[in-house]
């Protein structure tokens, strides 16, 4: 076979295998004016529904791709407000923002209920969701997350406001980018090869800094949750081992009643991107499990 023939030949297989397997459609949801870019894998009324976190993109679940390409199921990975290909206005970034996007995306994808995989922000966002849109939600995945009632509905607002103007003050300036910086190596281990590293820091300095801010310091509209809200699902708590790990477990337990953990001992904060066999290894199992 001549060349140019079996270039063609070993394209189309490879292009067919892709189809089989279920190939990335990126599309654009609209929350009134704001432009929300995703990617949608397969099709169904559910789908896994993965939320990066803090100054982060979609790309970030790279590793996932087994899960998210599996044709058994439905996938939608989200750039939110303000990160990767999404319109990045000036304004605020309360969390119920942030998960009204992710309702939005679900709404134009025509998913009707979500297992919720959000990691670091993300976890809260997810919160944040479950609040707004219960029905919508079938299971939830906490990646290297932690989630407080307070996160979604601050019981003393003036206090909430007052903690997030230092927050926002401390992220101006030179000083600013010097604590971003430190927050960014912060979610490194030892163990944390420097490719990823590198990588990692690009993308997270890539973040618009008016949205690096105010993704940490816009206060929540949400009413505070009663004491006795709690949501009965199947939930898993992927954490990096630390100190105050199984303290933390026990707390988010009070709000998701079946919450269990699964914990990495020396892992770093982007933990599915440190190890994706392993983390993909541990979704199937959750996924299978309910």
């Amino acid at each position: 076979m001549r060349p140019a023939i079996l270039r063609r030949h070993f394209l189309a297989i490879a292009a067919a295998g892709a189809a089989q397997a279920g190939t990335e459609s990126p599309r654009i949801a609209k929350l009134n004016e704001l432009h929300i870019h995703y990617e949608n894998y397969g099709a169904g009324p559910e789908a896994l529904v993965f939320i990066h976190g803090w100054t982060c993109d979609l790309t970030f679940w790279r590793g996932q791709e087994p899960l998210y390409t599996d044709p058994t199921r439905r996938a939608l990975l989200i750039d939110l407000p303000g990160h990767g290909l999404s319109d990045k206005p000036h304004r605020a970034y309360p969390i119920e923002f942030f998960a009204r996007a992710v309702e939005a995306v679900m709404r134009d994808a025509q998913v009707e209920r979500a297992v919720l995989i959000g990691h670091s922000l993300g976890g809260p966002i997810a919160y944040a969701f479950l609040r707004l849109f219960p029905e919508k939600a079938k299971a939830l995945v906490l990646v290297d997350a932690f989630v407080s009632r307070h996160m979604a509905g601050p019981p003393d607002r003036a206090a909430t406001a007052a903690y997030f103007a230092k927050i926002a003050r401390s992220l101006q300036g030179p000083a600013g980018e010097k604590i971003f910086a430190q927050r960014v190596e912060s979610c490194f281990t030892p163990q944390t090869p420097e490719p990823l590293r590198a990588e990692i820091r690009v993308k997270m300095y890539a973040t618009p800094k008016h949205v690096r801010i105010a993704a940490l310091s816009s206060i929540s509209s949400l009413r505070p949750p009663p004491a006795d809200e709690v949501f009965d699902l199947p939930a898993i708590a992927i954490q990096a081992g630390e100190l105050h790990t199984q303290e933390r477990l026990e707390l988010m337990r009070t709000i998701f009643t079946r919450m269990q953990l699964d914990r990495w001992e020396g892992a770093g904060h982007f933990l599915m991107m440190e190890d994706p066999a392993r983390f993909n290894r541990d979704v199937e199992q959750f996924l299978a499990s309910f």
